[in-house]
């Protein structure tokens, strides 16, 4: 079994308020994105690294694609464009792909070989937790339409790992705007994704409070 990871660095990360993307900043001695190459590194499965960042970002990615063996591609307007660029550059013998967000820089090898054993077994399969909190629906806005039941609850991570077949055809098509994950998108195809609980320390970094978080787990680890 052969796995390629897509990993997408190509957002401009506006809300988290920094000079430059999240994905690109100094997270304990190392950018946030080479934290997610490390981890797949270490997978003798994952034979394709395929980073995704923006187009004027591509030359000082040099160095990273020399030191860890990986491919580097431009990004696109929107994430989805970013990983379609992302597989045309998967090789022709991989039977797994992954994708994940360069934000994400507490996965774990562990994690990984989870949604993967799941995704060659069920065709598809992502990163997921379940809701800690009591979770209420409105549509209004304002006022609680009703309750939910947060055991029914899940929130999506990455990696999400496909099947090649799958996913390239998921992406053969026209992608809608109102697309939120990988997913999604090949739902819309008719296929499901099995759910694979990983953790709560996997989480995106979008605000400033998260890349403290970040540093004190990463600390912790030893890293």
């Amino acid at each position: 079994m052969k796995l390629a990871a897509v990993i997408v660095a190509g957002g401009s990360g506006k809300r988290f308020g920094a000079a430059k993307p999240k994905q690109f900043l100094i997270l304990n001695k190392k950018p946030v994105f080479e934290w997610s190459i490390k981890a797949f590194k270490k997978l003798k499965e994952c034979t394709d690294i395929i980073l995704v960042v923006p187009q004027d970002r591509i030359d000082e990615m040099l160095k990273y694609k020399k030191q860890y063996g990986i491919e580097v591609v431009a990004g696109g307007k929107e994430r989805f464009d970013s990983v379609k660029n992302g597989l045309k550059a998967v090789g022709k013998d991989i039977d797994l792909v992954a994708v994940h967000d360069a934000a994400r820089p507490l996965i774990t090898p562990e994690i990984i070989k989870n949604v993967m054993k799941a995704a060659y077994e069920n065709g598809a399969a992502i990163a997921a937790v379940n809701s800690k909190d009591s979770v209420k629906f409105s549509k209004s806005g304002t006022k609680i339409t009703k309750s939910l039941d947060r055991k029914n609850i899940w929130y999506a991570q990455t990696p999400q790992i496909f099947k090649k077949e799958i996913i390239e055809k998921a992406y053969a098509g026209r992608i809608s705007a109102s697309t939120t994950d990988d997913a999604q998108l090949v739902e819309k195809k008719g296929v499901k994704s099995t759910l694979v609980f990983a953790s709560y320390e996997n989480f995106k970094i979008t605000e400033q409070t998260d890349f403290l978080l970040a540093q004190a787990i990463l600390k912790k680890r030893g890293a």
